[in-house]
């Protein structure tokens, strides 16, 4: 007889809070995503109402490493799901694995301090007293049960495995209300691994089943100003929580709905609270809001636990599994069904198949499945793709030009019913393989490659090719199935079609249906998307990260009360992670630029607010935000406070600033630190300054609070401290107070458009050419809406992205939602997608590496802060597949070259780099989109020349585009232009040679020639 070998399992019973399966983290980029571009989803993006309405605390079982439980288990569940969320984030909380002759000891903590729970195992062996079946479990002498955990005690669960037990089982709750527990996430699964089954390349546990919650009460008032009010009906007695969507989660209030309590009820929102917070009404009893405020406000409530059929707790391809592996590798499928409402699925891996097990099967690709119900098959990673003979052909013995690139396939795994796939549950298997390829014979194949670009995006579709009338009422139904379908489903989910409810799309209506109106108008207009988290603070000042990040920080945020302190914030975009780092001084109305190395560098601020008819007074303090830390560094002082200053990035990488109050400017060296120039007089506020090429400094006549006034543009030389001034063309207007200022792409070019601005706003809009022998302004085409507070952002098809402002100072019903899109090639504006924010004074606009613009803040009123978050997709996002860097040197030399790998290269119309952006207040001097001359060396090659004129492109990083010639962009990768003379070795040419070294001669580096026999 075998002895088993005692193991101590440790788990702990945790809440997840505010998880969605829908995003999981909410504001991560990568997550939100439906890439079947399922009715209601066809822009592969998942709306913030869906994501909001499907959020609720979960529950989950987690593992621990130590008995103290302080070491958690961060083990993927699959550690080739690239989407797979991190593992606090994560449903379900754990997956074991054991060996047959083990006994384990499973130590369970009930953490969760609102209910009881248990643990339940199926296919081991054990005793009553490890069963966890409320209430048939056993009682310790201390008052504890095995089948009713408390909050805070914990209970030893003893199985032994066994040989016969090689499989997969699942675990759960099972001591009350079981169903809705499990359907909270708390379940599992143990795999017990066979010792004498060869080990498959991948491990693929996947849990079937739903994310659901009590489903809540979802309300959104319209924008309510002083005066107006909002009523709601409650039908059900239960408790409400609700917000305001402009003001976020901090200002919030509670509705309990409950027997005896009034018919109606008066709730005063009033600024940043509402009053009172809490109120009480009887089921279908109403409450009245009235904006008592000055503040605009939206009394939201989001629902809640609107429920979700799942893979791992994610619904809909893009979250959901992702698999990835090389053609011909074994995965291994472990399936769990925990989905316990009573509906059948099955399972249906694309493209392969296995030996049904019993004797003459036969083979099969679809498996049923019920409740608790687990399988284990293996199948193989199928080829990316199946290579045309020419193809094939040319595998053998491809030439010297030849090119060696990697093709992907992405094959659905779902359940087959449907309804159930359209609803969420399916994932990918991604092929990878790797295939020679040239020019010539790329461009004779009938087919386009389906080429890796390594950035796990939705795939580029035309979402109207299939309608075949696009002015036809859409179809009630598509994929030939009935109308009837949602009869056939729980009718929870059948309403997943509501406005505000998660889930699927209006309808179901198939592939043919009528997809949504701004999708229509994607192409030219592009689209904006709100997010489903707020900021953690008022973004009064911004400035994108060379890791990606952004950087958003207000001081004190135009509070002199203070009333949340002084705020800083970094947001990783890819990820969606918030952190608030410690903020040492009152940054509000400081100036910012970036050095050399990356770091931001913030001098000025307010030291003193306007009080008692005294004038602000600023900061003579200098911090840099340092990106790696993620923390501020304290530097030298100036020699004089600085409130609202302007810091420009000199071509030898100093960085000077000018205004904010003191008559002599500055220049910061990281070498020597602050020295000051000569006296000046006359600067206004934040003036727009950009750097020429001959090293001096333009001042376009862009400002804020025109003080003095009649400022008039021109050139400012640094050495000696004097102006030269332009003559202004007839009906120019110096009331620029706010306005957008850019220096037009390419930086070489050097011309600078002004535009917009003034209180009450205007629209007219200038363009300058520094290179000409008398420099003067000449009009251009005007914007369709007059603007104040502009923000400008220079795209990377170089376009000018106009968004925000208002046409009179503070008036929020003034605000101009439409955005603008300025072609300097055509003279032309065109009007873009309507925001849902207002952006007024004290927002922001920023450019991030994958093309799209953040835009954020806005604070027409002391303590009157809008955090919702907006990303706006450009029209070139919806114009065909994007290029791609395939490898590049994180560093280029000043007049050096460098080679790009990417297999578009046929393709390629623009290599440049763009500064990355630091702005508040409608003043942004550092953006700049330098051309980068480039010649295409073969298919997939660019050799890339670096300009050597510092002043065009100072030093630094830079987010580096490749744009095709459709005007598409690709991700940006970032790069750090320098000096100095070339390295003895490429960082690119290091990895390749490093990469030949540990491949085989027929398995070299990407890019690479096939080494000779």
């Amino acid at each position: 007889m075998m002895n088993f070998h005692r193991r101590d399992i440790f788990l702990k019973i945790e809440s997840l809070p505010s998880y969605s399966p829908l995003a999981p983290v909410a504001c991560a980029r990568h997550f939100g995503r439906d890439c079947m571009f399922n009715p209601g989803h066809e822009s592969g993006r998942v709306s913030a109402q869906e994501i909001l309405a499907s959020t609720a605390d979960g529950l989950v079982y987690r593992e621990y490493l130590d008995a103290h439980y302080t070491i958690p288990n961060k083990a993927k569940l699959i550690e080739a799901d690239v989407n797979e969320p991190p593992w606090d984030r994560r449903i379900p909380g754990c997956l074991l694995y054991a060996k047959p002759w083990e006994r384990l000891y499973i130590h369970v903590w009930n953490a969760d301090t609102s209910d009881c729970h248990s643990f339940h195992i199926h296919g081991l062996r054990y005793g009553i007293e490890s069963d966890g079946a409320w209430p048939l479990g056993v009682a310790g002498r201390d008052g504890r049960r095995s089948d009713e955990i408390l909050p805070g005690q914990k209970w030893i669960y003893v199985y032994d495995v066994t040989p016969d037990m090689v499989g997969a089982w699942g675990f759960h709750d099972h001591a009350h209300d079981v169903a809705r527990n499990i359907n909270l996430g708390l379940f599992g699964g143990l795999i017990v691994r066979n010792p004498a089954a060869p080990c498959a390349d991948h491990e693929v546990p996947i849990f079937i089943h739903q994310f659901a919650g009590s489903s809540g009460v979802a309300f959104q008032s319209k924008p309510l100003a002083h005066g107006d009010s909002f009523n709601f009906v409650f039908a059900d007695a239960k408790i409400v929580h609700y917000y305001c969507a402009i003001h976020g989660p901090t200002m919030n209030g509670t509705v309990q709905v409950t027997a005896g309590a009034p018919a109606s009820a008066n709730v005063s929102v009033q600024d940043n609270k509402f009053v009172p917070s809490l109120v009480q009404v009887r089921p279908g009893g109403s409450i009245h809001w009235q904006n008592d405020g000055d503040h605009e406000h939206i009394v939201f409530s989001a629902g809640g636990g609107a429920p979700n059929f799942c893979l791992n707790g994610r619904a809909f391809v893009g979250n959901t599994p992702t698999v990835v592996g090389d053609t011909g590798e074994r995965l291994r499928w472990y399936i769990f069904n925990l989905d316990v409402s009573g509906i059948w699925h099955n399972f249906h891996p694309h493209s392969v198949r296995w030996a049904l097990p019993i004797p003459l099967g036969g083979a099969s690709d679809v498996h049923g499945i019920s409740s608790l119900e687990t399988f284990i098959t293996e199948t193989e990673i199928p080829p990316a793709m199946r290579l045309p003979h020419a193809l094939e052909q040319f595998q053998r013995d491809p030439p010297e030009n030849a090119c060696r690139v990697r093709i992907r396939g992405d094959f659905l795994f779902h359940c087959h019913v449907e309804e159930h796939m359209m609803a969420g549950l399916a994932g990918l298997v991604r092929a990878r393989q790797y295939i020679w390829i040239s020019g010539e014979l790329s461009k004779a194949l009938e087919v386009e490659l389906p080429f890796d670009n390594g950035m796990n995006e939705c795939p580029s579709v035309d979402i109207l090719r299939c309608l075949h009338d696009r002015n036809a009422s859409p179809p009630i139904s598509g994929h030939g199935h009935s109308s009837d379908a949602a009869e056939r489903l729980p009718s929870a989910i059948e309403t997943r079609g509501m406005p505000g409810m998660g889930g699927m799309g209006a309808g179901m209506g198939g592939m043919n249906a009528m997809p949504a109106e701004d999708i229509l108008e994607a192409a030219t207009k592009g689209r904006w998307e709100l997010l489903p988290c707020p900021a953690p603070i008022l973004a009064i000042h911004g400035a994108v990260l060379h890791t990606g990040k952004v950087l958003l920080f207000a001081g004190s945020g135009n509070d002199e009360l203070f009333t949340t302190g002084l705020r800083s914030a970094v947001w990783d975009y890819e990820n969606g992670e918030f952190i608030s780092p410690f903020t040492p001084v009152d940054f509000f109305c400081a100036g910012q630029a970036f050095l050399p190395d990356g770091r931001l560098l913030v001098a000025g601020g307010t030291k003193e607010y306007d009080r008692d008819g005294r004038p602000f007074v600023g900061l003579e303090t200098s911090y840099l935000f340092d990106p790696l830390s993620e923390s501020w560094i304290r530097l030298a002082s100036m020699a004089e406070g600085r409130w609202y200053p302007t810091l420009v990035t000199l071509g030898d990488g100093r960085i000077f600033t000018v205004s904010g109050g003191p008559n002599r400017a500055e220049i910061y060296s990281s070498v020597t630190g602050w020295s000051q120039m000569p006296a000046q007089e006359g600067w206004p506020l934040f003036p727009h300054l950009f750097l020429m090429r001959d090293g001096r400094l333009f001042y376009d006549g862009g400002n804020m609070f025109p003080n003095p006034v009649g400022v008039l543009p021109g050139f400012l030389d640094i050495a000696t401290s004097t102006m030269t001034n332009v003559t202004l063309p007839e009906g120019f207007s110096q009331s620029r107070d706010h306005c957008g200022s850019v220096l037009l792409a390419p930086a070489q070019d050097q011309r600078v458009m002004i535009l917009g601005g003034g209180d009450p706003a205007i629209n007219s809009a200038h363009i300058i050419d520094l290179k000409a022998s008398a420099p003067a302004y000449e009009p251009v085409a005007s914007m369709t809406h007059a603007r104040f507070h502009v923000n400008a952002v220079l795209l990377p098809d170089r376009t000018v992205f106009v968004s925000g402002g208002n046409g009179q100072s503070e008036v929020v019903a003034t605000a101009v939602l439409e955005a603008e899109i300025y072609d300097p090639a055509t003279n032309t504006w065109i009007t873009a997608a309507t925001a849902q924010a207002g952006r007024l004074y004290h927002s922001i606009a920023l450019l991030l590496p994958d093309g799209r613009v953040l835009a954020a803040g806005s604070n027409p009123n002391r303590r009157d802060d809008e955090l919702r978050l907006e990303i706006y997709h450009p029209p070139y996002l919806f114009r065909g597949p994007r290029p791609f860097i395939e490898t590049v040197p994180q560093q280029i030399l000043y007049g050096g070259e460098f080679k790009i790998h990417t297999p578009q290269a046929e393709e390629i119309q623009w290599v440049e780099l763009i500064w990355p952006m630091a702005t508040t207040h409608s003043c942004e001097t550092g953006q700049r989109v330098v051309d980068l001359e480039f010649k295409t060396h073969d298919f997939c090659r660019l050799h890339v020349n670096v300009l050597s004129d510092q002043n065009i492109a100072p030093p630094g990083w830079y987010m580096l585009f490749l744009v095709n010639k459709r005007g598409v962009p690709s991700v940006a990768r970032w790069v750090q232009l320098t000096g100095g003379g070339k390295p003895d070795h490429e960082p690119a040419e290091i990895k390749q040679h490093l990469d030949m070294h540990v491949t085989s001669k027929d398995n070299p580096a990407p890019g690479t020639k096939k080494p000779s026999d």
